[in-house]
């Protein structure tokens, strides 16, 4: 038993390996969870490359073309090779290594404080470096099972290389804080360079969180004054610093505007139209911030949501550190002090959402780049919490499993194919329902079991798709022959979703025509006099069209189905709810 309990440590950095590496799974499909933007920033990056300069950016949208910093688009375009290998999985497997790195960083971190506790307490030093591994491998593990990082980190977007650059000033800032804070130009210099390479994969914008959030470390870390106890010693020499990171920043940014041809153009769009436009609204702004869609509520809770199936457990977190303070505040002897470091950690969070309580425009996934210091505070009170908490999440694992078994039992009825999944995809549901339950029941397993529980869902939902990214959800290659240089109206329900088909029916001239529901698109011979060929979607066993002729035909997965359809749709017929045919058809001969 000793032996088990000296080699724990082990298999949980051996667990953590694996949950990073299953981040490839499936990368390179059509269908893996992500924000519809993805497909009109790669839009953005192709034709950019295309025309050979780094800038202007260019896109056939004249509303959305300066609407991200360059950095992004930069990233894609060497990372596609300028269009010698444009593929999905060649312009994602950046944002992968940046939460690859971004994970380490989490378990890092944890690592060294989770070391310094345990060593006060004078345990054995091996013991205490086992423990402190142990608990470094769980804070990666977790950071990597929150649905928001598996949903907006893996795609072509903008989370997971923002998070690394901005909440990495955070991370690094919490390994010494009083070293740093007290730094008088290095740390300063080196934040402010962090910050502006975020700002320019982001926004100029995240300025404000980030030197919020480094405001209030140095009030309340440094200088052990609570925020309000604003005039003190040493507040000029504090606010300099702050000043310098980001004026630092705000500089490495505006070097888009000496860089870009267009400067007009950024300002207009960028500036004006993406940031500015955020705080306009037709609605009072005190009546959307106490509204349920867009209000403040959604910042408030945007921690916990992030989260996904790791939900109860980052309510958890709050509850138990709420529970530790006042308990501090008691002067309790038995209650454990607040790190400096892990004061960093929720100043950091609190910045953010305080920031971003103040657009008209809200979203939690603007609460992203502090989701790793969530993961470090979730390990941090891992052992503290009650569990309940732990068990509550392992129930939402179990009803997942479910959902995942309904959906892939509509994509067998669709396809017609018992065989469309690997036996192995039923066997890993059946295994999460079976985990989930262990781990209700038995308490020893409880807290291992719900993460390794967690990762196997989000791995479902990746193989769920996975008969789609396959032969059954592609042309054939002689039609893709047929199509090169051939003009093809293809069916567009979100900016930017048409250019998914230059990435499987390469050399066509994709035109897009707006179906906000593909299936129900109707008139399908206006599409006929500019183009011979065009994509029609169809519910299973429709017909695309009367006297056009069928060339080709393919599955996909359907989205932003009709809130008519309702839940109880996807329950009852989940073949139609989800997925539909999709068809090349040619214009009738004469």
């Amino acid at each position: 038993m000793k032996t088990q309990a000296r080699a724990s440590h082990f298999w949980w950095v051996l667990l953590a390996v694996t949950v990073a590496l299953g981040y490839l799974f499936e990368l390179g499909g059509d269908h893996i969870p992500r924000n519809g933007d993805e497909l009109v920033y790669a839009h953005i990056a192709r034709l950019t490359a295309e025309s050979g300069h780094w800038l202007p950016l260019v896109s056939s949208y004249d509303f959305m073309r300066n609407t991200k910093p360059p950095l992004l688009f930069w990233q894609a375009m060497v990372a596609g090779g300028w269009g010698d290998h444009w593929t999905l999985l060649s312009l994602r497997l950046p944002s992968v290594m940046y939460l690859w790195a971004t994970a380490l960083m989490v378990g890092m971190l944890t690592w060294k404080i989770t070391g310094t506790r345990v060593k006060a307490k004078k345990i054995e030093e091996a013991a205490t470096s086992r423990h402190a591994i142990t608990v470094g491998a769980i804070a990666a593990i977790v950071f990597l099972c929150f649905f928001s990082t598996y949903r907006y980190g893996r795609p072509y977007l903008t989370s997971a290389p923002e998070t690394f650059w901005l909440c990495g000033v955070f991370l690094a800032l919490a390994w010494s804080p009083s070293q740093l804070l007290a730094s008088r130009w290095k740390f300063p210099l080196l934040a402010g360079l962090a910050i502006g390479v975020g700002c320019l994969y982001k926004s100029f914008a995240m300025v404000a969180p980030v030197g919020l959030g480094l405001a209030l470390c140095y009030q309340v870390v440094h200088a052990r004054r609570a925020p309000w106890q604003v005039f003190r010693p040493g507040l000029i020499s504090d606010g300099v610093k702050v000043a310098a990171i980001c004026v630092i920043a705000v500089s490495v940014f505006s070097l888009w505007f000496a860089l870009d041809p267009l400067p007009g153009e950024v300002w207009r769009e960028f500036v004006v139209g993406e940031n500015a436009g955020k705080f306009k609204s037709s609605e009072s702004y005190f009546k959307l911030a106490l509204s349920g869609s867009g209000g403040i509520l959604v910042i408030l809770t945007g921690y916990f949501v992030n989260a996904g199936l790791l939900f109860p457990l980052s309510v958890g977190c709050a509850w138990t550190a709420w529970r530790s303070y006042r308990a501090n505040r008691a002067k309790s002897p038995t209650a454990p002090r607040t790190s400096d470091a892990e004061k960093v950690m929720w100043l950091w969070l609190l910045a953010l959402a305080l920031v971003f309580m103040l657009p008209s425009q809200r979203s939690a996934r603007y609460l992203i780049p502090a989701m790793p210091a969530v993961a470090v505070l979730i390990a941090l009170y891992w052992q503290r919490m009650a569990r309940i908490w732990f068990s509550l999440a392992l129930v939402f694992c179990a009803l997942w499993a479910l959902a995942m078994g309904s959906i892939g039992y509509g994509a067998v009825n669709a396809l017609q194919d018992a065989s469309a999944y690997s036996p192995l995809f039923w066997v890993l549901l059946a295994l999460i329902l079976v985990a989930s339950i262990t781990g209700i029941v038995r308490k020893r397993l409880t807290r291992p079991v719900t993460l390794v529980t967690a990762f196997a869902a989000l791995l479902s939902l990746a193989w769920v798709t996975a008969p789609f990214n396959g032969p059954a959800g592609h042309y054939k290659a002689a039609t893709v022959a047929l199509l090169q240089g051939q003009k093809l109206m293809v069916p567009n329900n979100f900016n930017g979703q048409f250019e998914r088909y230059e990435f499987f029916i390469k050399g066509a001239k994709i035109a897009a025509y707006d179906a906000p529901q593909p299936v129900d698109y109707a008139d399908v011979d206006a599409l006929f006099k500019t183009s011979r060929y065009a994509l029609v979607a169809r519910r299973a066993g429709q017909l695309p069209c009367s006297g056009c002729k069928v060339i080709d035909e393919r599955w996909d997965i359907r989205s932003r189905q009709d809130a008519k359809e309702g839940t109880w749709a996807a329950i009852r017929s989940p073949d139609t709810f989800w997925y539909a045919k999709e068809y090349l058809v040619e214009r009738p001969g004469p």
